[in-house]
């Protein structure tokens, strides 16, 4: 006859019911602070390591501007590219974001300064941004915690006029957050259109800390029914082995 499985044994069986919870954590698939060199995952066309000035600072505690960050000129494209990714349902991406000197709204078409981020050729983000002067039109609108200083002085070409700066936190802008996506490799562009590029010491754009995670599979409703039921009856089994 055959014999009971010993309550050890048992209870590791739940507990890989159960461990779907521990594994529903995001994947981190990419993350850099730009303080030292370039990944090799990132193709940065003419943009560069640029020390962030009077960024320093600015963001929330444990993801701040620090250091160097990458700077571009407009219309020049960043691309990350990652292969060979886990299996997942979804990314988000989280990143500082400077916006540099002269950038001119929405302007008249063909003019103005729009960022974009496209992931897999799909536009998640199109919005102009502006600093020159108050009366040009931004027709990015951050969510609350998302813009951390408008229209300032961070040390690009300033003061006043048309070189204030800005900086942003998009990262916590919802848009960014359970982007579906579930192929093994990811394409990411970061650019700003504009009439051709204009040098650095006109107007450009810069991010830090960039960070790209990815939601797991989720575990099927079954395997927590499984594991949790289990753990029930070995719960059980031990009260009435004491018992007996």
């Amino acid at each position: 006859m055959n014999k009971p499985l010993p309550f050890q044994v048992l209870t590791f069986i739940a507990a890989l019911g159960l461990s779907g919870a521990a594994n529903a954590a995001p994947i981190t698939l990419f993350t850099t602070d730009f303080d030292s060199t370039i990944p090799t995952a990132i193709s940065p066309g003419t943009a560069t390591l640029t020390g962030v000035q009077g960024y320093a600072g600015f963001g929330p505690s444990g993801n701040q501007f620090g250091g160097s960050f990458l700077r571009s000129e407009t219309a020049n494209v960043v691309t990350l590219q990652l292969n060979s990714l886990p299996a997942h349902t979804a990314i988000n991406l989280s990143f500082l974001f400077a916006a540099i000197d002269s950038l001119d709204g929405t302007g008249t078409f063909p003019q103005g300064d729009f960022f974009s981020v496209v992931v897999d050729g799909s536009t998640v983000l199109n919005e102009s941004f502006a600093n020159a002067t108050p009366s040009q039109i931004q027709s990015y609108v951050p969510p609350a915690g998302v813009e951390l200083a408008r229209r300032v002085d961070l040390g690009f070409s300033g003061p006043g006029s048309y070189y204030t700066d800005s900086a942003y936190n998009l990262g916590a802008d919802p848009i960014f957050s359970n982007i579906p996506h579930s192929a093994s490799t990811l394409s990411i562009q970061f650019f700003i259109q504009g009439v051709g590029i204009q040098s650095l010491s006109d107007e450009s754009w810069a991010m830090d800390n960039l960070t790209v995670t990815a939601a797991p599979i989720p575990v099927p409703a079954a395997v927590w029914l499984f594991g949790s039921g289990l753990l029930g009856l070995i719960g059980i089994a031990r009260r009435k082995a004491r018992v007996s």
